[in-house]
């Protein structure tokens, strides 16, 4: 290749990356350039002996031979294939086709196509008609420079010269040539740990780059860039997003051991699986992210029973005070449907104590005390032993016990006013108190006075005002997710395992879908929160990644106008709060576009309408791919464009498989599982 490109030595680099003899191969020479196209012309033979030219092939110019010492010729043009282009004579060829056809079929006996079309051209004309033009884009130039006194292959993503179309000769990157273009990183002076995630494809059909043995060029990417950053993940179901994410979480859990491992800080991982292939095999990937292992992976579910020390119940204590935050906002939402105000006053008021104000904190205590008669009405099991402590004067508990016959109150404090109400005695307390309330009771109507108890008595009672409302019977689809054993707000116990650097699988697919959204939601709210505390306070919060599906849904451009919306926080405030997220969706146009404007990393695979990828158009040059990614359906074969990639590669992405789980278990220090998932 030397021999080929005489004017090209001063470039070592150039040479042994790009245009080595086994990493890439002559295809042709420039017909036509200019600074942001060029025309190549190649010949039939050149295409099969390079194993073919497929559309978005990159291609390499470099100037052929340049004696002039002035003349500057150490860049490398990194072309990518666009389509054909009309070469100057072509047409004159093609007249001399069709003259050669017209005569076959006018001087042959038998008309019949396969005679005259099968005629054969002279040699010299034949030659002629196979040289063929490929019209390409010029993405950028290869250079050399020196960083810290060290020659690193740099790229510029314009062309600063160029020369006479006679002076370059055109080559097919191959092998390891083409991987180093397809995993190439611009030195950002960031952190850069490279892990494979697929090989270059650039056709759905891949027969000449089989046989060539050109279709394991692999690809790497920085595994950093998708830390901290946002991810988007787009294309139709079933078309390998979820594959990707495993093969990302699993990457950056080895990252995150790596870095336990030299005293830095874990990072946490959170996913949100509403379908249950995180959690679970599958037969489509093969293994799941739990395979990582109990001591890194744990899963939040509806039902766990605590037979599995890694499996913990997604499920609330409806009875919990230190959870009433996520209850109230399961009913808010369930609520939603009665259009009374009182749904209202329900969802604007807290019903959590509040230090340092007695006051609030008696009115919360007295709120919750008609909440857990709601739910004991509705059905909801009761903890053992469970007691409600009120703050209650002495002469309205005499009045109480007149009415009910019998003294439901046990001192629990300093003064008689600190009263604990056993389970079997709340609904029958309430009732009672409400009943002297109605009555005129000065007392009654006091202690039932505060709005936190105004806005839940509809729920225990079925009225609000005069009208009936349904109350307490909209809880009845909540029972399924109480659970009277939980002890802590799972949102709590989640963010700690994060913070302890664990995955974190939040297995959403049992539930309704109006309470598994409010308890993502909870969860949500309480990370940000948390995160938001660490951060304000002057500390580093700690990193967690967020895996998030169905982005449409959350994103909208309609819900991103509602600051208080808990996804939008977290797409607004994520990367200060040292939040990735990775966000999967089939609807481009779905996703808010201050999303996507704020998007790293991009993995783009089949979608099947043209409105979503003209959306997908405004960024970066995706339009050039809009045709093949409508038409090309093959799982798995994306379009991908990273923080640190200066243009996009066409990817096969490597399936996520058993390998690759035992790389992150490696990484934590655990033996590695055999081919059917069991420990060796």
């Amino acid at each position: 290749m030397n021999e080929l490109i005489p004017g090209v030595g001063a470039g070592s680099l150039l040479r042994s990356e790009l245009l080595a003899d086994d990493r890439s191969t002559r295809i042709g020479a420039i017909q036509q350039i200019d600074y942001g196209q060029a025309v190549v012309l190649t010949h039939d033979r050149w295409k099969f002996d390079a194993g073919g030219i497929p559309q978005f092939s990159f291609l390499l110019a470099t100037p052929q031979d340049v004696n002039d010492p002035r003349v500057d010729d150490d860049e490398v043009l990194l072309l990518r294939v666009e389509g054909t282009a009309p070469l100057s004579l072509e047409r004159d060829l093609h007249a001399v086709r069709e003259e050669s056809l017209r005569t076959a079929l006018s001087n042959n006996q038998d008309p019949a196509p396969s005679v005259v079309l099968d005629a054969e051209l002279d040699p010299f004309t034949k030659n002629r008609v196979s040289f063929t033009g490929v019209r390409c884009k010029i993405l950028g130039t290869f250079y050399e420079d020196e960083v810290d006194g060290q020659r690193v292959l740099e790229f510029g993503a314009d062309v600063d010269n160029f020369y006479a179309t006679s002076t370059y000769r055109v080559l097919k990157p191959i092998g390891d040539g083409l991987a180093t273009i397809a995993s190439y990183l611009k030195p950002t002076g960031r952190p850069v740990e490279r892990v494979r995630i697929g090989a270059v494809r650039y056709s759905a059909t891949r027969r000449r780059a089989k046989t060539s043995q050109q279709a394991n060029a692999a690809v790497e990417v920085n595994i950093r860039d998708f830390i901290g950053n946002k991810t988007a993940l787009l294309g139709m179901t079933r078309m390998g997003k979820s594959n990707t994410a495993k093969i990302i979480i699993a990457r950056t859990f080895a990252v995150s051991e790596r870095q336990r491992a030299t005293g830095g800080s874990p990072i946490g991982q959170l996913i949100f699986d509403p379908q249950g292939e995180y959690a679970n095999p599958n037969t489509q990937d093969g293994t799941e992210i739990a395979a990582i292992g109990a001591n890194h992976v744990r899963i939040f579910k509806f039902g766990a029973d605590g037979a599995q020390a890694h499996v913990k119940p997604l499920n609330i204590n409806f009875f919990s005070e230190n959870q009433i935050d996520a209850v109230q906002g399961l009913i808010s939402d369930t609520l939603s449907s009665d259009e009374a105000g009182y749904v209202k006053d329900f969802a604007g008021t807290s019903y959590a104590d509040v230090a340092d104000d007695r006051s609030a904190t008696t009115h919360a205590q007295r709120a919750r005390l008609v909440l857990y008669g709601a739910l004991m009405r509705a059905g909801f099991a009761v903890p053992t032993n469970f007691r409600v402590r009120i703050s209650i004067a002495g002469t309205f508990q005499q009045k109480v016990v007149a009415e009910l016959g019998r003294n439901p109150f046990t001192q629990a404090g300093s003064t008689a006013n600190i009263v604990t109400i056993a389970a079997a005695d709340i609904e029958d307390v309430v009732d009672k108190i409400v009943g002297l309330r109605d009555a005129g009771d000065r007392e009654a109507n006091d202690f039932a006075k505060d709005v936190r108890w105004k806005s839940v008595e509809p729920i225990f009672t079925t009225r609000s005002g005069n009208r009936n409302v349904r109350g307490w019977r909209n809880l009845n689809p909540l029972r399924p997710f109480h659970s009277p054993l939980t002890r802590n707000d799972p949102a709590i116990e989640i963010y700690e395992e994060l913070v302890r650097g664990r995955i974190v699988i939040v297995d959403l697919h049992v539930g309704a879908e109006a309470v598994t959204k409010a308890l993502s939601e909870s969860i949500t709210r309480r990370l940000l929160s948390r995160q938001t505390e660490v951060f304000t306070s002057g500390q580093e919060p700690p990193h967690i990644q967020v895996m998030l599906e169905e982005a449409h849904n959350l994103f909208s451009s309609d819900r991103y106008k509602d600051d208080l919306d808990v996804w939008v926080k977290l797409a607004k405030e994520a990367s200060k709060l040292n939040l990735g997220m990775t966000y999967a969706t089939q609807e481009v146009s779905g996703v808010a576009h201050q999303v996507k404007a704020n998007t790293a990393n991009w993995v783009v695979a089949h979608l099947n309408n043209t409105t979503e990828v003209h959306e997908l158009a405004k960024f970066y040059d995706f339009g050039s791919f809009s045709d093949a990614i409508i038409a090309s359906e093959d799982r798995g074969y994306v379009r991908l464009k990273t923080l640190s990639s200066p243009y996009i590669v066409p990817v096969q992405i490597d399936r996520y498989d058993v390998a690759l789980v035992n790389e992150a278990r490696a990484a934590a220090g655990d033996p590695p599982l055999t081919l059917d998932g069991t420990r060796s």
